[in-house]
């Protein structure tokens, strides 16, 4: 009897102690799960910026074609623009977010661009995204497949090339790495590919750099980014395109 007792207490507590360890992978699990739901939830909401404008989008009116509605995609060119003042003729609807990363782009482009109905998106990218960390291929295949997702919800994507740096340009931490070269790999491969594609191109490099390829003081207020004088230059260029479109 003795020996049966020892049997069942040894067995119980191998049962318990397994019940202990599949408790504990359990919770392990658990707490991977979270992590990733963590993760994807901080890709998704707070680094794309995907849910930034959902109220705004919501509040817009159904009906895009009564008046021709472009939506504007960008980084911090595009938040401070005042397209109101510029763009009177047309429903111009602001989806930029300053600082926006490449992903970040292909992340928005359905709730922010397709789902809005619009005629066309102005696609216009930073020399924000520009570091040693983050290669030209990759970047250019987050653009494209912007531009096609567009393209295939019959929604006439049209690019800018990256507005040059001024030349006081300097970035902390990232060597002998040089923006201005990355920034102009860039826009060689954009013009290119818009050409490829038979995408509309806006040159904002062209239209905005001086001799030397950086951005004047004339026309910024930054950095990298404009003045009044820089943004009606670009709004006069984006206009031209535009009225080609409605022909």
């Amino acid at each position: 009897m003795k020996t049966t007792w020892k049997i069942i207490l040894i067995v119980s507590l191998i049962c318990n102690l397994g019940i202990l360890y599949v408790a504990r992978k359990a919770l392990e699990y658990r707490s991977h799960i979270n992590e990733f739901l963590e993760k994807y939830t901080y890709v998704v909401t707070e680094f794309s910026g995907r849910n930034n404008y959902s109220e705004a989008n919501k509040a817009l009116p159904p009906d895009s074609s009564e008046k021709g509605r472009i939506v504007f995609l960008g980084s911090q060119i595009t938040a401070f623009w005042d397209l109101d003042r510029y763009f009177g003729d047309y429903q111009a609807v602001n989806r930029g977010i300053s600082g926006q990363r490449a992903a970040g782009y292909l992340l928005r482009i359905v709730p922010d661009v397709v789902e809005l109905t619009p005629r066309a998106v102005v696609i216009e990218f930073s020399s924000y995204n520009f570091r040693p960390e983050n290669n030209i291929k990759e970047i250019s295949d987050y653009l494209s497949s912007v531009g096609d997702i567009a393209r295939m919800n019959a929604i006439e994507p049209i690019f800018t090339t990256v507005v040059p740096v001024r030349d006081d340009f300097y970035v902390d931490g990232i060597g002998d790495y040089s923006v201005q070269d990355s920034l102009k790999a860039y826009n060689r491969w954009l013009r290119e590919y818009c050409q490829k594609k038979k995408y509309k191109l806006v040159d904002f490099y062209d239209l905005l750099a001086d001799s030397k390829g950086n951005l004047p003081a004339e026309v910024s207020s930054g950095q990298i980014l404009l003045n009044d004088k820089g943004y009606a230059i670009i709004s006069l260029a984006i206009l031209k395109t535009l009225d080609e479109i409605k022909r």
